[in-house]
C-alpha cells in the first residue's frame, strides 16, 4: 500500500478534489431523488387523490345492479296481458367473473337447478365480456334460494337476489303478438346505444321487441358495504330503478282467448277426421279504425320459458318444429287469396263497366275459351254478378278477368292495398305479390298467357296475400271505401297514469270504387250466408246479420281455407278472418272458427253469459 506521506503535495490536493466532487454528486443525486419522490406524492395525494380514494373504497363498496320492472301490457280493457312478478335468482357476482367455477361447484349447482353443466359453462362463458354479475338462474324455488344460502361453503360466492320475472297470463294465447323477452347479451345496446347490464330483460319479438325502449324502464343501483371476504356487511345507498311505461293495446282478450280456443278445437277435429293442419290463422279487425281486437297464429309457444332463461332442450324444440310456431302467421306468412279475391275482380270489372251486375253469363261448367273449371265442376247455368259470389263460381270470374286484362286487375289489388305491407306495428310484416305481366317478365323471364289473367281473376296464379292484408280488403268494404291501418297499441302511460303517447286510427285512403260498386258487392257477399250460399251451413240463421265469403286457394297440390265475415251487415263493427293451411274447403274448415269468434264478440251460444251486464244483443264492444 502507498502511504500518504510518501505521496506528492500535488498529487494529495488532485485525489482530495476528486472525493469531494464524488460526495458532491452524490448529495445532489440525493437531493433530486428526494424531489421527484415529492413530486409524485404530491401528484398521487393532490392531483389523483381523488381516483386512489375510489380504489381504495371499491376494495370495501361494491356497487349491484337493481333492475327496473318492465311496463305492464293491458288489453282495451285493462286485463293484463304481460306483467312482473318478484322471482329468487341465482347469481355469480363481478368478484367471481374472473375465476372460472371448479368442476364440483357446477356439479353441484348442476343438481340443485337441474340444469346441465354445459349450460352453465355456456352462460358463463358468453357473459364474461358483459358488465354486471351473471345471472345462471331465474324464477328458482324457495327451497334452491334457502339451500343456496344455508350451504355457502358449498356455493362460495354464488348469491341470490330478487329481480322482477316477466309474465304472461294468458300462456300461449296472442304470443306471437306480444313477443317473449330475454336476457340482454354483450352486443345489445340501449336506446342510447350503450350497453346493458347482465340480467336486463329486453324485447326480443313482438310487441316486447317493438316498444323495448317504451316498456323497459331504467335500471338502478344498491351500493353496500362488503368485509374483506366480500360478504356484505352494510347498506351505503344507491339509485332507484325506475319501472317501464304501461301499454294498453287494441286487443280484447276474451276474444283472443276465445280465438285461440276456436282454433285449437277446430285442428283437433279436422285431425280425427284425417286431416292434418300445418298452421292457422286468425284475425278480428274494427273495420272503422284498424284497431285489431284478436291476432291468432297456429302452431303457438309460451313466452312464459323465455323469461325464466330457456333451457337449450326447450329452445330446440321450440325452433326445430317444421310448422314455425315463432312465425306469427297472420302478418309474414304468404298464400294464394282464392276466392277471397273475387271481391277485387268484380270491383275491377264493374267500376271499368266490362261488365254489368246484372249481366248474365252461361255457366256450364267451364269456361268455353280456355279449359278451365269450377272447383268440383258444377255447373250453374244462367248466373249474375250477386249468383256468382253467393256460389263461389269461378267460371264468371274467368269471364270478368278475360275482359277486363290483366293490368287492370293488377293495378285494382293494388289500390286495395296488395302487394305491400300494411304498416302494422309489428316487425318482420311480408309484403306479398301481386300477379302481373311485368311480374312474370321479370323473375321467370316468359310471355303472360290469357289463361293466367283468368287464374290471377279468382286469387290464384302469382298473387300472394297475407291474412293481414286480406282482412284490411274486407274492412275496407265494409266500412264503405275507407283504407285504414291496422294498428295494436292504443297509448302509451306513464307511471303516474297520464299519456305518454295516444294512437289514433289512421285513415290510409280511399278505395277508387264508387258506392253503387260497393252496394253490389255488399249485396252478393250477403247472399253467401243465405241458405244456398258456400256460407250458408253455418250462418243462414244467424242471429245478427252477416256478410262474408269462403276461399279455397291451391299450393303446391294442397288446399288452403279462407273464410271472412263483417256484422252485423248494416253497420260493420267486426270483420273476421280466418285462414287453415293445408286443410281442405274454407267454409269446411275456417268457417266454424269465423263463426265462434263471432259469437264471442256477439255473445251468442256458449258465450251468452257473459253478455248479462249488455243491454241489447248486438254491441260486443267491452
Amino acid at each position: 500500500m502507498v502511504k500518504r506521506k510518501n505521496i506528492p503535495t500535488f498529487l494529495t490536493s488532485l485525489l482530495k478534489n476528486k472525493e469531494e466532487s464524488r460526495y458532491a454528486r452524490m448529495i445532489y443525486a440525493a437531493i433530486i431523488l428526494l424531489f421527484i419522490l415529492s413530486a409524485r406524492l404530491f401528484y398521487m395525494q393532490v392531483v389523483e387523490g381523488s381516483y386512489y380514494k375510489e380504489e381504495a373504497d371499491g376494495n370495501r363498496i361494491r356497487s349491484i345492479p337493481v333492475q327496473a320492472t318492465r311496463g305492464v301490457m293491458y288489453d282495451r280493457n285493462g286485463v293484463i296481458l304481460a306483467g312482473s312478478r318478484p322471482a329468487y335468482s341465482v347469481i355469480m357476482p363481478i368478484d367471481r367473473k374472473g375465476n372460472t367455477l371448479s368442476d364440483d361447484e357446477l356439479q353441484k349447482l348442476s343438481v340443485l337447478l337441474k340444469m346441465p353443466v354445459a349450460d352453465l359453462k355456456k352462460k358463463i362463458e358468453d357473459n364474461k365480456r358483459a358488465f354486471g354479475a351473471i345471472y345462471l338462474a331465474n324464477d328458482v324455488g324457495i327451497d334452491v334460494a334457502t339451500q343456496i344460502e344455508e350451504k355457502k361453503d358449498d356455493f362460495p360466492g354464488i348469491q341470490i337476489e330478487v329481480n322482477p320475472l316477466r309474465v304472461y297470463p294468458l300462456g300461449a294465447a296472442g304470443a306471437q303478438v306480444l313477443g317473449y323477452v330475454g336476457e340482454a347479451g354483450p352486443d345489445d345496446k340501449d336506446a342510447d346505444g350503450n350497453p346493458y347490464t347482465t340480467a336486463t330483460l329486453i324485447g326480443r319479438a313482438g310487441i316486447e321487441r317493438k316498444y323495448n325502449q317504451y316498456l323497459e324502464g331504467k335500471n338502478g343501483s344498491k351500493t353496500i358495504e362488503v368485509n374483506a371476504s366480500g360478504q356484505p356487511v352494510g347498506y351505503v345507498g344507491g339509485t332507484p330503478a325506475v319501472s317501464g311505461n304501461n301499454i294498453r293495446l287494441t286487443l280484447d282478450a276474451n276474444l283472443q282467448k276465445a280465438a285461440e280456443d276456436a282454433i285449437d278445437s277446430q285442428v283437433k277435429i279436422l285431425a280425427k277426421s284425417g286431416i292434418y293442419a300445418t298452421g292457422a290463422s286468425a284475425v278480428a279487425i274494427d273495420p272503422n279504425s284498424g284497431a285489431v281486437l284478436a291476432m291468432v297464429s297456429e302452431p303457438s309457444y309460451d313466452p312464459n320459458r323465455f323469461s325464466k332463461g330457456i333451457s337449450t332442450a326447450d329452445w330446440n324444440q321450440i325452433i326445430n318444429n317444421k310448422n314455425h310456431p315463432m312465425q306469427n302467421r297472420t302478418i309474414a306468412s304468404m298464400y294464394p287469396p282464392g276466392s277471397l279475391f273475387k271481391v277485387v275482380t268484380g270491383a275491377a270489372a264493374l267500376e271499368a263497366k266490362v261488365m254489368s251486375p246484372t249481366e248474365r253469363i252461361f255457366d256450364s261448367g267451364k269456361h268455353w275459351l280456355v279449359d278451365k273449371r269450377n272447383a268440383q265442376g258444377e255447373a250453374f247455368g244462367w248466373i249474375d254478378f250477386y249468383e256468382a259470389l253467393e256460389k263461389s263460381d269461378n267460371v264468371y270470374f274467368y269471364e270478368m278477368g278475360r275482359r277486363l286484362g290483366i293490368d287492370k286487375l293488377s293495378q285494382m289489388a293494388r289500390e286495395f292495398g296488395l302487394g305491400k305491407p300494411t304498416g302494422i306495428d309489428l316487425a318482420g310484416e311480408a309484403d306479398g305479390n301481386v300477379a302481373s305481366e311485368e311480374y312474370k317478365k321479370k323473375v321467370f323471364d316468359q310471355d303472360w298467357y290469357l289463361g293466367e289473367t283468368m287464374d290471377a281473376a279468382i286469387g290464384q296464379s302469382y298473387t300472394l296475400t297475407t291474412p293481414i292484408q286480406m282482412a284490411m280488403v274486407y274492412s275496407s268494404i265494409a266500412n264503405g271505401g275507407f283504407k285504414y291501418q291496422p294498428y295494436l297499441v292504443n297509448r302509451i302511460d306513464k307511471l303516474d297514469g297520464s299519456p305518454l303517447k295516444i294512437y289514433s286510427p289512421k285513415r290510409v285512403g280511399s278505395l277508387p270504387v264508387s258506392k253503387a260498386t260497393l252496394d253490389d258487392i255488399h249485396t252478393g257477399l250477403r247472399m253467401v250466408m243465405s241458405k244456398d250460399g258456400t256460407g250458408g251451413m253455418l250462418f243462414h240463421d244467424y242471429p245478427v246479420s252477416i256478410a262474408g265469403k269462403s276461399g279455397t286457394a291451391e299450393t303446391n297440390g294442397l288446399d288452403n281455407g279462407w273464410f271472412v265475415a263483417y256484422a252485423p251487415f248494416d253497420k260493420p263493427e267486426i270483420v273476421v278472418l280466418c285462414m287453415f293451411e293445408h286443410s281442405g274447403f274454407g267454409a269446411d274448415s275456417a268457417a266454424p272458427v269465423v263463426k265462434e269468434i263471432m259469437d264471442a264478440y256477439f255473445h251468442f251460444g256458449k258465450y251468452a253469459k257473459s253478455a248479462a251486464s249488455k243491454d241489447s244483443g248486438t254491441g260486443g264492444k267491452s
